[in-house]
């Protein structure tokens, strides 16, 4: 008589755990690298400032963000030609030598040529790596997941310039340039360190494409054309940061001196919305798909249309405050959403080019909305200008709502 076969112990919470683990992993070391990114931002500023005054400031930030957006228009194309792990591996190994060659000068003299190189360098790997790094949920969590993980990720994104940017602003009014940047650089060897076990098991690309990588710079553009689902989604995605772009940033201190409140008004509003934002997405990882994705989505999109009216029509600060935690909320719950379903949408060999075109929707569209914005409120009020940006963010919303209405299998 034959034995009954011994059922073996199931092996999805081990698959599971370990999976969870990865990302817990991954995404430790990419929240020391944020902070450390936060605390660099904040010291050159702070530094180019007392060596010589506001238009080195401006040097130093054109130097970080025309490399980054630059370099965003090739990290897609890399990514998917070589595989996520090999670029970021790369990079954030490049950007550790560059600040420890940066530690070493700086400890015997400070210039601003020194930040200028050093902004110029960390933003070209920054944003050559970005799209590589948008890639890895879909790769590490399975698609019922991810939006799961992509709520956890936006925690950890909020957590950066909450913690790193009083600590940047202390290092460097106290003299200490070279310990900010050793901060940074000891932040990127923590995320490699994290990364390489994380991303062991992604695999590099088995096919390798004879085209030319910068003939390839417009795949972005040429995938966007051919899919009207994530083409959709990406336009959503657009409307929101152009109508983020100017109230959250220069907007908020002109309405803030308009009105004659005192400038640490401008602190509380931007901590009420990372406030807001963290608490929902903290609410998005517990509750993961058990909020419809059209509440998710579109619902918080509406919600961030009214909401920044309202905050521009408030009669007090106090109410100000109280709407820029609920505008955070919705955040909260659309940020990870809408990039849950534009991963699900990307095809997986192109995911790369996909994500490069989402990092640049953000960091492209703010000086054309800072412009824009800009002139309306020097020939009105900075109120007009921030309504005119704030009914823009009605188009996210209605493009959503479009995108969802379409088959995930319907690619034209």
């Amino acid at each position: 008589m034959s034995e009954a076969p011994v059922k073996a112990p199931p092996e999805v919470p081990v698959r599971a755990a370990t999976m969870w683990g990865r990302v817990g992993l991954l995404l430790t070391g990419q929240g020391v690298s944020l902070l450390g990114d936060q605390v660099f931002f904040i010291a050159a500023v702070w530094a180019a400032a007392q060596l010589a005054g506001t238009a080195a400031v401006t040097w130093v930030t054109l130097a970080e963000s025309v490399p980054r957006a630059l370099a965003m228009i090739f990290g897609g194309v890399i990514c998917d030609a070589f595989g996520p792990r090999a670029v970021l591996l790369r990079t954030t190994s490049v950007r550790i030598v560059v600040l420890a060659v940066a530690v070493a000068i700086a400890l015997s003299t400070q210039s601003v040529l020194l930040l200028v190189v050093v902004a110029a360098l960390e933003g070209a790997m920054l944003g050559l790596g970005s799209p590589s790094f948008g890639t890895l949920m879909p790769r590490m969590v399975p698609r019922d997941k991810l939006s799961t993980a992509n709520s956890v990720r936006t925690m950890v994104a909020r957590f950066a310039p909450i913690l790193g940017s009083p600590f940047g602003a202390w290092l460097v009014a106290t003299g200490h340039l070279s310990v900010a940047l050793m901060v940074v650089c000891g932040g990127c060897v923590v995320s490699l360190l994290c990364l390489t076990p994380a991303t062991k098991s992604i695999v590099a690309p088995r096919t390798v494409s004879s085209v030319p990588l910068w003939k390839r710079s417009g795949d972005g553009i040429k995938l966007l054309r051919a899919d009207r689902r994530l083409r959709l989604l990406f336009l959503s995605g657009l409307f929101l940061d152009f109508a983020f772009a100017w109230p959250m940033n220069p907007g908020l201190p002109e309405v803030v001196i308009e009105r004659g409140w005192n400038v640490s008004a401008v602190g509380l509003l931007i901590a009420c919305w990372a406030a807001g934002a963290l608490v929902s997405a903290g609410l998005g990882a517990v509750l993961g798909e058990r909020v419809p994705i059209s509440v998710r989505l579109v619902g918080s999109g509406i919600g961030i249309g009214f909401l920044l009216i309202g905050m521009i029509l408030a009669p007090s600060l106090l109410v100000m405050a109280v709407l820029a935690v609920a505008l955070g909320i919705c955040s909260g719950q659309n940020g990870p959403a809408a990039v849950t379903l534009y991963q699900q949408a990307a095809p997986m060999d192109r995911l790369g080019v996909a994500m490069s075109m989402v990092s640049l929707s953000g960091i492209g569209c703010a000086p054309i909305a800072y412009a824009v914005s800009g002139t309306i409120a020097s020939l009105t009020t900075p109120t007009v200008a921030w309504i005119c940006s704030a009914l823009l963010a009605f188009g996210g919303p209605v493009a959503a709502a479009q995108a969802l209405r379409i088959p995930p299998t319907e690619r034209a």
